[in-house]
């Protein structure tokens, strides 16, 4: 059977209850601690009620003091807290990552051939998108609560060595340290883990990044020796092709040649004729002015004979005009049409050329094109192996980023101070025990803060337990829920209850003289402070009294 309350006497480190305001001017004594505390309680305590069915009073069993075990355990440059009493826990998750070395293992046995390799990369594109689970580690006694760390390491400064045996009751720390270890070695495990679980990850993106770069190469080496290859055919064939090119041209331009020179012919001649017409019209031309002037002189002269002989030879030249136009038009359409031709000829003669040309390229045009065609599927390869594998070390890590979030968990469950050994401290607070016919119940009064003058003048006007409560205040509410728990643990534990209470009673500031006339001081300097009044002063006393 575990002994729940230490009886030894060696020696123990231990927290003070209460500290005093920067403010506050009088010491603060055990006296005034206890009689603060028993106020508090008391006015806690409740009162009966109804007036046909009147409830009895609830009587205050016992308060005591009572000091909670928390060991402080140096863990990688840091100290972790554990609580003596194993109340709390502290549950860690973790992702499961999907099976690596299987991954590993079909990226090695798919490097063989590119179109292995990028079948098994396909396969795979969305392995490491997801874990494939979570997996939980329970650290019994692991206090994790930064709140809570965050003000103990402050609170810790306040730790002294009692210099005398406690009247407290010191509960006795259900975990040991060979146990404490235990948990410790599972820390170290599951870190481990983790930080083997992120090694795991980067060393398979080497792996994966490193063998597609190698593909990446090979299939860079494929594109020039098929760059290398056609080119060779390339050259192969051209001359040949060169040559074909060479005697089609001199084939095409020896014909347009020709065409070209009959052309020129026929409209050499036509031009001749059409010179010839145009001669003629001028000349025609000039005999008409003659013989205009020549009738216009007669007329002068009134020569009728002579007027009448030039009219009839202007008549004449005019009726032979028209033809001679008619022929320069004719010729000009001719030689539109002969120039029209020609140029057709020549066109049809330049694209049956271009034709029989593109023929004989044929060949090299089916060159390039396998040519241009192999490196696109080569290049297109090249992106397909980058891009999935991007996809892939992606996913890999936004894995690797969740694990070290979880290692930067442990960072942040102790305190930012190295101790050389475990230590065991206890953390003082008053626990106070009601009774009401076969009802019980337990209120846990944590460690406060003594208030100054200032809380004082503020409370001014304002009586009973709302002053005094102002007067002694928590000093951490991390704190507060921390030991909250207990009352937990005294439900659920019958025999932790019983040692516990006959402890309580044992060590209750009710019972034993000792403690009930530092109540008693400690009244009347609460008194003397304006903190209560005569008569709660007065009443308090005979409370002792009866108590007693």
């Amino acid at each position: 059977m575990a002994d729940y309350v230490d009886k030894g006497s060696k020696t123990k480190l231990i927290l003070p209850f209460a500290i005093s305001a920067k403010d506050r001017i009088k010491t603060f004594t055990k006296d005034i601690e206890m009689a603060a505390i028993l106020y508090i309680a008391e006015s806690n305590r409740e009162k009966g009620e109804g007036h046909i069915l009147k409830k009895p009073d609830e009587k205050l069993v016992f308060i005591a003091e009572a000091c909670y075990p928390i060991w402080l355990v140096p863990w990688s440059g840091k100290t972790l807290l554990f609580d003596g009493l194993s109340v709390t826990t502290h549950t860690l998750s973790y992702d499961t990552l999907p099976d690596i070395r299987a991954f590993n293992n079909d990226i090695r046995g798919s490097a063989k051939t590119g179109e292995a390799y990028s079948v098994a990369l396909a396969r795979n594109a969305n392995y490491f998108k997801n874990f494939v689970g979570k997996e939980e580690k329970t650290i019994d006694g692991l206090i994790a609560s930064a709140d809570f760390v965050q003000d103990f390491l402050v609170y810790l400064s306040e730790v002294k060595e009692a210099e005398k045996p406690l009247t407290a009751t010191v509960l006795s720390p259900i975990i040991n340290e060979s146990e404490i270890a235990a948990s410790i070695h599972e820390l170290l495990d599951l870190r481990a883990k983790i930080h083997e679980d992120v090694k795991s990850i980067d060393a398979s993106m080497k792996l994966l990044g490193m063998t597609t770069r190698e593909k990446v190469r090979a299939v860079r080496e494929e594109i020039r020796g098929v760059r290398k290859k056609f080119d060779k055919q390339v050259e192969k064939v051209k001359p040949r092709v060169t040559r074909k090119i060479r005697q089609i041209q001199g084939k095409y331009d020896g014909k347009i040649t020709r065409i070209s020179k009959r052309f020129e012919r026929q409209l050499r001649l036509v031009h001749e004729d059409r010179v010839k017409l145009g001669k003629m019209q001028r000349r025609l031309g000039a005999e008409m002015n003659r013989c205009e002037a020549r009738i216009k002189s007669c007329r002068r002269r009134k020569n009728r004979r002579g007027e009448i002989q030039w009219t009839l030879k202007l008549r004449k030249i005019r009726t032979k005009l028209p033809a001679f136009e008619k022929g320069i038009r004719d010729a000009d359409r001719k030689i539109d049409k002969l120039v029209t031709s020609k140029e057709r000829e020549i066109s049809q003669e330049r694209i049956e050329c271009d034709t029989r040309i593109e023929g004989a390229m044929k060949i090299l045009r089916e060159l390039e094109a396998s040519r241009t065609a192999g490196i696109r599927m080569k290049r297109q390869e090249i992106t397909s192996l980058e891009d999935t594998t991007s996809l892939i070390i992606n996913q890999m890590n936004e894995m690797a980023k969740s694990k070290k979030v979880a290692l930067n968990e442990f960072d942040r469950i102790g305190m930012p101070r190295r101790r050389g050994a475990c230590a065991l401290v206890y953390l003082p607070f008053y626990l106070a025990r009601y009774e009401m016919e076969a009802k019980n119940r337990y209120v846990v009064y944590p460690p406060s803060i003594v208030s100054g003058m200032g809380i004082l003048t503020k409370m001014k006007g304002v009586l009973g337990a709302a002053k005094m409560k102002a007067f002694l205040q928590p000093r951490s509410k991390a704190i507060t829920l921390f030991l909250n728990q207990l009352l937990t643990l005294i439900q659920k534990d019958p025999m932790f209850e019983k040692e516990v209470t006959d402890a309580g009673i044992h060590d209750s500031v009710l019972r034993m003289k000792k403690l009930r006339i530092g109540v008693k001081r400690g009244l009347k300097e609460l008194r003397d402070e304006n903190w209560i009044s005569k008569d709660e002063l007065q009443t308090f006393n005979k409370l002792l009294y009866i108590y007693a």
